[in-house]
């Protein structure tokens, strides 16, 4: 898929960012066929200095600033302040993750920017969001997950509050924000303007927590750790067998009476305790108990070949990079690759997106290059 045949040709965005959110947001929009530059400062994006290294890059930095061009500037020094103007005044959309007093500082804030470009989107990811006293606070992606409650509802029930294993929100936000500007841009094309479009990692957090919020009110008991399992769902998790840890999910009570088909025990779809969902959340130490000594006498193939049979959500517990090797990844085209000086070729998945068949494909290697 050429870049003329993506969604977003013909759109250049400015992207002065650093670290992984933001820059994640300007990812997505160069997949999509945005012609998307890069600005670093001189002495680089912090993500560069990322582990593990390659060269001067790092596996994070490639996989947030793919297809990008890059330029260096300091906007600190007039003329390269000037140089930034000149590049605002070609683009449809300018994403940065300075924080708003910086932006107020260097006149890049939304207010400002959007009068002086009137079809300028202006995209803003900060950590705390873009009011009240907190807004220039300074904030990275397990700080937030700690303030809005996702580590505290991450991990075993007897252990410690848990920073989830990958980076929720910055991804998340990156996401959100790019969602953003693809509204932004349909909007644009009816009004003829631009505007405003901010996201923060603390309004993600809040977000994705929307459920443990909304059940406190309702029943009245504090949040919990549960492991790989669910408050709202039983049987649900990790569980060990004879060979391989699987995970499981069962959604409903149907569900549940097609697991202990499986299994061979029928009977547990009918005892009192096990018949309806919010009996077996409410005895669910006892069920896992019972399910544990079931499963650990079967392999891991057996479980999956069984439980699939019945219709059953249930599959191996791997690590990231078994998916390299994964069949489904190679028969979805998952993977996309990048020639980086140094190493060779880089894979990483893409976009989660296809269009007419066809995933979009790092266009631009290595540094990227470019002239903006």
């Amino acid at each position: 898929m050429t870049q003329a045949h993506l969604p977003l040709a013909g759109i250049r965005v400015i992207d002065l960012t650093s670290n992984i959110a933001a820059p994640f947001a300007g990812a997505v929009l160069a997949d999509l066929g945005a012609d998307v530059v890069h600005v670093e400062s001189h002495a680089g994006d912090d993500s560069r200095r990322m582990a593990p290294r390659v060269g001067d890059t790092s596996a994070y930095w490639h996989v947030v600033n793919r297809n990008k061009s890059v330029l260096h500037l300091d906007i600190r020094v007039d003329s390269d302040r000037v140089r930034l103007d000149e590049l605002l005044a070609t683009a449809d959309v300018f994403i940065t993750n300075l924080r708003p007093a910086k932006l107020a500082k260097y006149g890049l804030d939304a207010g400002t920017l959007t009068v002086t470009h009137p079809r300028l989107i202006h995209a803003s990811l900060s950590a705390y969001g873009d009011a009240g006293d907190e807004r220039d606070r300074a904030g990275y992606d397990a700080v937030l997950q700690a303030r809005t409650g996702i580590a505290e509802v991450t991990g075993t029930h007897d252990g410690p509050p848990v920073r989830a294993g990958v980076s929720i929100l910055d991804v998340g936000s990156g996401t959100w924000l790019a969602l953003g500007v693809l509204a932004a841009l349909l909007n644009r094309q009816s009004t003829g303007r631009g505007g405003s479009v901010a996201t923060s990692l603390f309004e993600t957090g809040a977000n994705w927590v929307a459920y443990h919020v909304a059940a406190n009110q309702i029943s009245g008991e504090p949040s919990e750790r549960h492991g790989s399992g669910h408050p709202a769902f039983a049987p649900y998790g990790i569980f060990a067998t004879k060979d391989h840890q699987v995970c499981l999910g069962i959604g409903g009570d149907d569900l549940f009476r097609r697991l202990c088909v499986a299994l061979d025990r029928s009977e547990l779809a009918d005892a009192p305790r096990y018949a309806r969902n919010v009996d077996r959340v409410a005895n669910n130490a006892a069920l896992r108990a019972t399910l544990e000594s079931i499963l650990c006498e079967l392999t891991a193939a057996d479980v999956i070949d069984r439980l699939e049979r019945q219709g059953v959500a249930c599959d191996l517990v791997q690590k990231p990079e078994e998916l390299l090797t994964d069949p489904q990844a190679l028969a979805t085209q998952v993977f996309i690759s990048e020639p980086v000086e140094g190493f060779g070729d880089l894979r990483f998945p893409g976009l989660p997106l296809t269009f007419d068949g066809e995933r979009p494909q790092v266009r631009h290697a290595g540094q990227h290059g470019g002239h903006p």
